[in-house]
């Protein structure tokens, strides 16, 4: 049946209205998409945009590098590097109990606790801090592959010298914060500042890896430049070592301090502490003993009762004291010398290390003013060394002082002190009487490279003592390395030593009486340096020893071979004079020669015997080193200011310049050595 027309235009006007309806749902979407992107990107275009960040990217506290330390001659000592640790937010990991037997393996550590920490609804937990690259490596695809375990990257702190110094520069915790040492007093200025960074994560919130940084110079710590040589620093601990283990000693500290200004040059130690491996080592040798310990300096201390004896005007050097045959009695108690000495000279009582001497003289000087000349070189204070922890030393007031304490104090008992303390007292007898303050810092420079601390020396020099005084203190202390002296194994061929022996007691405090087994063996001194070069004082202090007690014969030899690196690194030029070597004079025929012969007569006689000291004229001849060892061609020619070249181990088989020519300036020592020992 047809359709009528009207039933044909009843359905078109039904179709164009259900196309209107279309038409206009998808004109009402359009606009409700219009509206609300307008509405998202214009009205709410601030809280998408940070919502959208906060899924992206995080604020995340950063710690700067801390500053590096470096040794005089620009050697790095402590460095920071950067490194990994493991961390996980156990409220988005699933199955703990699995990531813990897989994770265990691979970082030492125990199942359980691993899942302890894994377990709950933390957001952050350390698993390992400080991962070695092994670590790193394994775990790499385990953090890409599991949510909720990432890493972050921390600063490590690092030595690179290992032992060299560890109980100087002392060490960091785990967060780069000075513990110990340097790091400690100096960790203001060391340690880098926190600053926040945005780091962009990926769906699986892990930090993509090629998130850029700022340049972040100006934040970190400054560096740190030590007056310490690492040179010097090493021969010191080599020389102390040997002592130590050569009279079977407990333990040893040696000072390389430079007499003008009190920088230390080395500050050593034995036994000696990495601080890489700080938790392997015990405790007690994270301890710096020279700027912490107290210790009685014993007979080293007799020079300062010289001293006091000099400035009162009381005595004069060449006066002499009856020193009773070794024994004398003051109270209850009787004072012994080591030797039977009858009258000794002021110089004489220091040379031969005189108790009974020493006692005579502060008994006739006064407890008072053998206290102020004592006050004026700042013992029972603090050196104000830059150190933490330096304690004052320890010395009674004069009014406290019995007749027997004031005679103890004389010869170093009674008193107490750090090495470093001793060592400034010295360096001031040393540089003609000026006190010292010891450091071991020259300047600090942050990253931009200003000068932000430099050592200067605050206000006017104090003096201890005159330059007079220092002078005949100075030709005291000479006499104590003569071959008769208490020190002759501290002579260097060529150069003048001057020093002193110290052999104490230590107290045992358990006996509540000085010990007749324990005591601390030293020596202190230095080398005359050229015209224009500032002395250098080297103490060295061997503590118990057991094959010998006396500083002369344990320490002494330490103090020469320390100094012996020195004068070579330092280049000081040997007096002939003072070599005890073979002088090379050209012959010359001269009727004075041949009279002399012809009359029977020595030909070192008249103007043969006048020979001029310059360069042209006199030489030191070469030894024969052939068939020494290496070590003991060194400890000869330590001295000279010749440079050594070696080819070969064991013994010396040949050397240049040969045996008994003449040893021209600038020449090198060359020695070949065999493979025999």
């Amino acid at each position: 049946m047809k359709r009528t027309k009207r039933e044909s235009k009843k359905e078109r006007r039904s179709l164009q209205n259900r196309i209107r309806l279309v038409a206009g749902l998808v004109v009402f979407c359009l606009l409700a998409v219009v509206v609300r992107a307008w509405f998202v990107q214009i009205v709410g275009h601030d809280y998408y945009l940070a919502r959208q960040q906060k899924q992206r990217s995080a604020n995340v506290l950063l710690t700067c590098e801390r500053g590096e330390i470096l040794a005089a001659d620009g050697g790095q000592l402590a460095i920071t590097v950067k490194g990994r640790s493991l961390f996980a937010e156990p409220r988005k990991i699933d199955d703990s109990k699995r990531l813990a037997k897989v994770l265990a393996p691979i970082l030492g550590q125990k199942v359980k606790a691993l899942e302890k920490r894994l377990s709950g609804e933390r957001g952050f937990v350390w698993i390992k801090r400080s991962l070695t690259q092994e670590q790193i490596k394994t775990l790499k695809p385990l953090c890409q592959k599991e949510v909720g375990l990432a890493f972050s990257e921390e600063n490590h702190r690092v030595y690179p010298n290992r032992e060299l110094a560890g109980q100087v520069l002392g060490f960091t915790n785990i967060d780069c914060r000075g513990q110990e040492g340097l790091e400690r007093y100096y960790d203001k200025y060391l340690e880098g500042r926190q600053v926040y960074l945005e780091r962009e994560y990926d769906a699986k919130r892990q930090l993509v890896d090629n998130s850029e940084f700022p340049e972040l110079d100006y934040y970190k710590g400054k560096t740190v430049y030590l007056t310490i040589d690492r040179h010097m620093q090493a021969w010191a601990e080599a020389a102390l070592a040997d002592a130590v283990i050569d009279s079977r000693g407990r333990s040893g500290v040696a000072l390389v301090m430079n007499a003008n200004d009190g920088a230390l040059l080395a500050m050593a130690q034995y036994p000696r502490f990495n601080p890489n491996s700080k938790r392997k080592n015990n405790p007690a040798l994270w301890r710096n003993r020279s700027a912490v310990d107290l210790m009685e300096p014993g007979s080293t201390f007799k020079i300062f009762t010289l001293v006091a004896a000099l400035e009162s005007g009381l005595f004069k050097i060449d006066d002499q004291i009856d020193c009773e045959k070794g024994k004398y009695r003051v109270g209850r108690r009787t004072i012994h010398d080591t030797h039977e000495y009858g009258l000794l000279r002021l110089d004489e009582i220091i040379k031969y290390s005189s108790n009974v001497g020493c006692s005579k003289i502060v008994q006739r000087l006064g407890a008072e003013r053998f206290y102020a000349t004592l006050k004026k070189f700042g013992f029972g204070t603090r050196s104000e060394i830059d150190y933490p922890n330096e304690p004052s030393g320890r010395m009674r007031s004069w009014r406290k002082w019995r007749p027997v304490d004031l005679c103890n104090v004389a010869f170093g008992q009674g008193v107490s002190m750090t090495s470093v303390q001793l060592t400034a007292a010295y360096a001031a007898l040393a540089n003609g009487g000026y006190r010292v303050t010891p450091h071991l810092v020259s300047k600090i420079v942050n990253g931009a490279g200003w000068t932000v601390y430099e050592y200067r020396r605050e206000g006017l020099p104090i003096r201890a003592c005159s330059a007079e005084i220092t002078r005949q203190v100075d030709a005291a202390l000479g006499m104590v390395v003569e071959d008769d002296g208490t020190a002759p194994k501290a002579q260097i061929p060529g150069f003048r030593v001057a020093g002193k022996t110290g052999t104490s007691q230590k107290f045992d405090f358990k006996k509540k009486c000085y010990s007749h087994s324990k005591y601390w063996a030293s020596f202190v001194g230095y080398v005359d340096p050229p015209a224009g070069q500032s002395r250098k004082v080297v103490y060295v202090m061997v503590d118990e020893p057991k094959k010998s007690i006396y500083g002369g014969m344990v320490a002494a030899p330490a103090f020469r071979k320390i100094n012996q690196r020195l004068i070579s690194y330092l280049n000081y030029v040997p007096n002939s004079e003072l070599a005890g070597l073979s002088v090379s004079v050209p012959e010359k025929n001269c009727s004075c020669d041949t009279a002399a012969k012809q009359a029977g007569e020595s030909p070192a006689n008249k103007c043969c015997s006048e020979v001029e000291t310059g360069s042209n004229q006199l030489a030191l001849v070469v030894p024969d080193f052939t068939g020494q060892t290496i070590r003991e061609a060194l400890t000869r020619i330590g001295s000279y200011r010749n440079r050594v070249k070696i080819s070969g181990h064991g013994r010396i088989i040949s050397q240049e310049p040969a045996p008994g020519s003449r040893l021209e300036p600038g020449v090198d020592f060359v020695f070949t050595l065999s493979g025999e020992i």
